[in-house]
Protein backbone atom coordinates (compact mmCIF):
# COMPACT_ATOMS: atom_id res chain seq x y z
CA UNK A 1 0.00 0.00 0.00
CA UNK A 2 2.85 2.45 0.60
CA UNK A 3 4.24 1.65 -2.40
CA UNK A 4 1.01 2.51 -4.14
CA UNK A 5 0.93 5.99 -1.95
CA UNK A 6 4.60 7.07 -2.82
CA UNK A 7 3.78 6.07 -6.72
CA UNK A 8 0.61 8.56 -6.65
CA UNK A 9 2.56 11.21 -5.05
CA UNK A 10 5.57 10.99 -8.07
CA UNK A 11 2.84 11.22 -10.74
CA UNK A 12 1.01 14.37 -9.09
CA UNK A 13 4.10 16.02 -8.67
CA UNK A 14 5.40 15.35 -12.63
CA UNK A 15 1.80 16.38 -13.71
CA UNK A 16 1.70 19.86 -11.20
CA UNK A 17 5.24 20.40 -12.89
CA UNK A 18 3.75 19.95 -16.51
CA UNK A 19 1.08 22.16 -15.61
CA UNK A 20 3.61 25.18 -14.43
CA UNK A 21 5.68 24.47 -17.68
CA UNK A 22 2.61 24.84 -19.74
CA UNK A 23 1.35 28.25 -18.48
CA UNK A 24 4.32 30.23 -19.56
CA UNK A 25 4.80 31.99 -23.08
CA UNK A 26 5.47 29.95 -26.11
CA UNK A 27 6.18 32.15 -28.62
CA UNK A 28 6.33 29.71 -31.45
CA UNK A 29 2.73 29.22 -30.93
CA UNK A 30 1.78 32.89 -30.92
CA UNK A 31 1.92 34.16 -27.30
CA UNK A 32 2.59 37.66 -26.95
CA UNK A 33 5.63 37.11 -24.51
CA UNK A 34 9.06 35.36 -24.56
CA UNK A 35 10.29 33.72 -21.59
CA UNK A 36 13.02 35.52 -19.69
CA UNK A 37 12.01 38.97 -22.47
CA UNK A 38 12.30 41.97 -19.96
CA UNK A 39 11.09 44.77 -21.28
CA UNK A 40 8.78 47.42 -23.13
CA UNK A 41 6.39 45.46 -25.38
CA UNK A 42 5.87 47.15 -28.60
CA UNK A 43 3.15 45.97 -31.32
CA UNK A 44 4.47 46.55 -35.52
CA UNK A 45 2.06 46.37 -38.19
CA UNK A 46 2.99 47.59 -41.51
CA UNK A 47 -0.05 47.74 -44.02
CA UNK A 48 -0.04 48.45 -47.91
CA UNK A 49 -3.29 50.22 -48.34
CA UNK A 50 -4.15 50.53 -51.29
CA UNK A 51 -5.61 53.77 -51.21
CA UNK A 52 -7.94 52.65 -49.30
CA UNK A 53 -9.57 50.71 -52.24
CA UNK A 54 -10.96 47.04 -51.78
CA UNK A 55 -9.62 45.07 -55.00
CA UNK A 56 -13.12 43.74 -55.68
CA UNK A 57 -14.81 46.92 -55.55
CA UNK A 58 -13.45 49.37 -58.15
CA UNK A 59 -13.31 53.13 -57.17
CA UNK A 60 -14.40 52.19 -53.86
CA UNK A 61 -12.90 53.22 -50.83
CA UNK A 62 -13.48 52.39 -47.53
CA UNK A 63 -11.36 53.89 -44.79
CA UNK A 64 -13.12 52.51 -42.35
CA UNK A 65 -12.45 48.96 -42.99
CA UNK A 66 -8.98 50.12 -42.88
CA UNK A 67 -9.05 51.65 -39.89
CA UNK A 68 -11.07 49.00 -38.19
CA UNK A 69 -8.03 46.58 -38.87
CA UNK A 70 -5.82 49.57 -37.39
CA UNK A 71 -7.65 49.53 -34.20
CA UNK A 72 -8.41 45.83 -34.11
CA UNK A 73 -5.00 44.95 -34.36
CA UNK A 74 -3.51 46.99 -30.91
CA UNK A 75 -0.68 48.17 -33.20
CA UNK A 76 1.75 50.63 -31.42
CA UNK A 77 3.33 51.68 -34.70
CA UNK A 78 2.00 51.39 -38.06
CA UNK A 79 3.84 51.70 -41.22
CA UNK A 80 1.38 52.87 -43.96
CA UNK A 81 2.41 52.71 -47.99
CA UNK A 82 -0.14 53.89 -51.21
CA UNK A 83 -2.15 56.83 -49.34
CA UNK A 84 -3.59 59.37 -51.14
CA UNK A 85 -3.66 63.09 -49.64
CA UNK A 86 -6.46 65.50 -51.26
CA UNK A 87 -6.22 63.39 -55.01
CA UNK A 88 -9.71 63.32 -56.82
CA UNK A 89 -9.69 59.56 -57.00
CA UNK A 90 -10.18 59.60 -52.85
CA UNK A 91 -12.30 62.55 -52.48
CA UNK A 92 -9.88 65.09 -51.67
CA UNK A 93 -9.65 63.49 -48.14
CA UNK A 94 -6.17 63.65 -46.64
CA UNK A 95 -6.56 59.87 -46.07
CA UNK A 96 -3.76 59.70 -43.39
CA UNK A 97 -5.17 62.06 -41.32
CA UNK A 98 -8.29 60.58 -41.36
CA UNK A 99 -7.10 57.56 -40.41
CA UNK A 100 -5.06 59.14 -37.22
CA UNK A 101 -8.40 60.84 -36.16
CA UNK A 102 -10.26 57.27 -36.33
CA UNK A 103 -7.86 55.78 -34.68
CA UNK A 104 -6.93 58.17 -31.89
CA UNK A 105 -2.59 58.14 -33.08
CA UNK A 106 -0.31 60.46 -33.98
CA UNK A 107 0.37 60.79 -38.03
CA UNK A 108 3.64 62.13 -40.46
CA UNK A 109 2.74 61.83 -44.14
CA UNK A 110 5.49 61.78 -46.94
CA UNK A 111 4.47 62.76 -50.22
CA UNK A 112 6.12 60.53 -53.15
CA UNK A 113 4.69 62.01 -56.43
CA UNK A 114 2.33 64.45 -57.18
CA UNK A 115 -1.37 62.50 -58.11
CA UNK A 116 -4.60 63.59 -59.22
CA UNK A 117 -4.24 67.18 -57.93
CA UNK A 118 -3.10 66.13 -54.70
CA UNK A 119 -0.34 63.76 -53.57
CA UNK A 120 0.42 59.95 -53.09
CA UNK A 121 2.67 58.20 -50.14
CA UNK A 122 3.52 56.75 -47.19
CA UNK A 123 2.87 57.42 -43.74
CA UNK A 124 3.22 56.46 -40.26
CA UNK A 125 0.75 56.31 -37.32
CA UNK A 126 2.15 56.07 -33.56
CA UNK A 127 0.68 55.88 -30.22
CA UNK A 128 3.99 57.33 -28.65
CA UNK A 129 4.63 61.13 -29.38
CA UNK A 130 6.69 62.09 -32.52
CA UNK A 131 9.57 64.27 -33.25
CA UNK A 132 11.80 65.07 -36.04
CA UNK A 133 9.77 64.14 -38.87
CA UNK A 134 12.15 64.02 -41.99
CA UNK A 135 11.55 63.02 -44.98
CA UNK A 136 13.90 60.90 -47.53
CA UNK A 137 14.03 60.91 -51.16
CA UNK A 138 15.74 57.37 -52.38
CA UNK A 139 17.43 57.17 -55.36
CA UNK A 140 17.09 55.76 -58.73
CA UNK A 141 19.13 54.57 -61.47
CA UNK A 142 18.21 57.19 -64.30
CA UNK A 143 19.86 54.38 -67.08
CA UNK A 144 17.17 52.34 -66.23
CA UNK A 145 13.74 53.96 -67.83
CA UNK A 146 10.76 55.32 -66.31
CA UNK A 147 9.81 54.88 -62.65
CA UNK A 148 7.73 56.78 -59.76
CA UNK A 149 10.18 58.56 -57.10
CA UNK A 150 10.15 56.74 -53.56
CA UNK A 151 11.26 58.45 -50.48
CA UNK A 152 11.50 57.12 -46.73
CA UNK A 153 9.32 58.70 -44.06
CA UNK A 154 11.06 58.51 -40.44
CA UNK A 155 10.52 60.20 -37.39
CA UNK A 156 11.63 59.67 -33.54
CA UNK A 157 9.47 58.08 -31.02
CA UNK A 158 9.45 58.46 -27.46
CA UNK A 159 8.44 55.58 -25.70
CA UNK A 160 7.40 55.39 -21.82
CA UNK A 161 10.76 55.77 -19.60
CA UNK A 162 11.64 58.44 -21.81
CA UNK A 163 12.92 55.55 -24.48
CA UNK A 164 13.54 56.78 -27.95
CA UNK A 165 13.70 54.55 -31.05
CA UNK A 166 13.11 55.77 -35.19
CA UNK A 167 10.70 54.47 -36.89
CA UNK A 168 10.46 54.20 -40.67
CA UNK A 169 7.83 53.75 -43.37
CA UNK A 170 9.06 52.90 -47.06
CA UNK A 171 7.66 51.92 -50.51
CA UNK A 172 10.36 50.45 -52.91
CA UNK A 173 10.53 50.51 -56.09
CA UNK A 174 7.80 48.51 -57.84
CA UNK A 175 9.49 47.37 -61.06
CA UNK A 176 13.17 47.82 -61.19
CA UNK A 177 15.51 45.36 -58.79
CA UNK A 178 18.50 48.40 -59.85
CA UNK A 179 16.79 51.06 -58.50
CA UNK A 180 15.45 48.81 -54.84
CA UNK A 181 19.43 48.02 -54.27
CA UNK A 182 19.98 51.57 -54.65
CA UNK A 183 17.12 52.42 -52.45
CA UNK A 184 18.30 49.50 -49.67
CA UNK A 185 22.02 50.79 -49.53
CA UNK A 186 20.23 54.22 -48.63
CA UNK A 187 18.41 53.20 -46.03
CA UNK A 188 20.90 50.86 -44.32
CA UNK A 189 23.06 54.09 -44.14
CA UNK A 190 20.29 56.09 -43.21
CA UNK A 191 19.96 53.60 -40.06
CA UNK A 192 23.94 53.74 -40.05
CA UNK A 193 23.62 57.28 -39.22
CA UNK A 194 21.30 57.26 -35.93
CA UNK A 195 22.44 57.11 -32.25
CA UNK A 196 19.15 55.37 -31.39
CA UNK A 197 17.27 51.81 -31.98
CA UNK A 198 15.68 51.90 -35.25
CA UNK A 199 12.62 49.87 -37.01
CA UNK A 200 12.40 50.02 -40.91
CA UNK A 201 9.06 48.87 -42.68
CA UNK A 202 7.43 48.81 -45.62
CA UNK A 203 6.40 47.29 -49.33
CA UNK A 204 9.93 46.23 -50.12
CA UNK A 205 8.69 45.14 -53.40
CA UNK A 206 11.33 42.38 -53.07
CA UNK A 207 10.97 38.70 -51.70
CA UNK A 208 13.86 37.24 -49.47
CA UNK A 209 16.83 36.11 -51.43
CA UNK A 210 16.70 38.80 -54.05
CA UNK A 211 19.78 41.47 -53.66
CA UNK A 212 18.20 44.63 -52.20
CA UNK A 213 16.38 41.90 -49.61
CA UNK A 214 20.29 41.00 -48.90
CA UNK A 215 21.75 44.50 -48.19
CA UNK A 216 18.71 44.72 -45.58
CA UNK A 217 19.39 41.93 -44.06
CA UNK A 218 23.25 42.12 -44.04
CA UNK A 219 22.53 45.48 -41.46
CA UNK A 220 18.89 44.54 -40.11
CA UNK A 221 17.50 41.63 -38.92
CA UNK A 222 13.99 40.23 -40.54
CA UNK A 223 11.38 40.28 -37.88
CA UNK A 224 10.08 37.22 -39.23
CA UNK A 225 10.74 33.53 -38.97
CA UNK A 226 7.63 32.29 -40.79
CA UNK A 227 8.30 34.47 -43.97
CA UNK A 228 4.26 33.82 -44.60
CA UNK A 229 3.09 35.61 -47.65
CA UNK A 230 1.19 38.49 -47.43
CA UNK A 231 0.16 39.45 -51.43
CA UNK A 232 -2.58 38.88 -52.61
CA UNK A 233 -4.91 39.24 -49.97
CA UNK A 234 -6.71 36.29 -51.01
CA UNK A 235 -4.67 32.70 -51.42
CA UNK A 236 -1.78 34.98 -50.93
CA UNK A 237 1.75 33.49 -52.79
CA UNK A 238 4.16 36.45 -51.70
CA UNK A 239 5.99 38.69 -48.54
CA UNK A 240 7.14 41.92 -50.02
CA UNK A 241 5.65 43.11 -46.94
CA UNK A 242 8.89 43.33 -44.09
CA UNK A 243 9.86 45.06 -40.95
CA UNK A 244 13.35 44.99 -40.10
CA UNK A 245 15.40 46.49 -36.81
CA UNK A 246 18.80 47.21 -36.73
CA UNK A 247 21.10 44.18 -35.23
CA UNK A 248 22.48 44.37 -31.36
CA UNK A 249 20.16 47.42 -30.19
CA UNK A 250 18.21 45.42 -28.60
CA UNK A 251 15.45 43.82 -30.00
CA UNK A 252 13.43 40.96 -29.16
CA UNK A 253 11.06 38.95 -31.65
CA UNK A 254 8.65 37.48 -29.48
CA UNK A 255 5.48 37.20 -32.06
CA UNK A 256 4.36 37.78 -35.77
CA UNK A 257 1.25 37.32 -37.46
CA UNK A 258 0.15 37.95 -40.99
CA UNK A 259 -3.25 39.60 -40.87
CA UNK A 260 -5.86 37.20 -43.12
CA UNK A 261 -9.80 38.42 -43.45
CA UNK A 262 -12.16 39.78 -46.27
CA UNK A 263 -12.41 42.99 -44.98
CA UNK A 264 -8.67 44.37 -45.10
CA UNK A 265 -9.71 46.76 -47.77
CA UNK A 266 -6.79 46.31 -49.99
CA UNK A 267 -4.97 44.23 -51.95
CA UNK A 268 -2.08 43.66 -49.35
CA UNK A 269 -2.81 41.73 -45.75
CA UNK A 270 -1.05 43.54 -43.20
CA UNK A 271 2.05 42.59 -41.14
CA UNK A 272 2.39 42.96 -37.61
CA UNK A 273 5.11 41.76 -34.74
CA UNK A 274 5.88 41.59 -31.67
CA UNK A 275 9.09 43.15 -30.08
CA UNK A 276 10.44 43.06 -26.64
CA UNK A 277 12.26 46.72 -26.02
CA UNK A 278 15.03 45.94 -23.37
CA UNK A 279 14.97 48.32 -20.44
CA UNK A 280 18.08 50.76 -20.30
Amino acid sequence: MKNYIVLFLLLGSSICYGCGKSSGSDPENGDPEKPGAKGLSLRVMTYNIHHGNPPSKAGKIDLDAIANTIKGSKSDLVAIQELDSATNRSNQEFQLKVLAEKTGMNYFFVKAIPYEGGGYGIGILSKYPISNEKKIQLPEDPSVGNYEDRALALVKVTLPENRTIYFGSTHLDVNKEENRILQAQKIVDIAASLNSPVIICGDMNAMMGSQSMTIFTNYFIQASKKLEPTIPNTNPTRKIDHILYVRNQDFTLTHEEVLRGANYGSDHLPFLVDLTVSSK
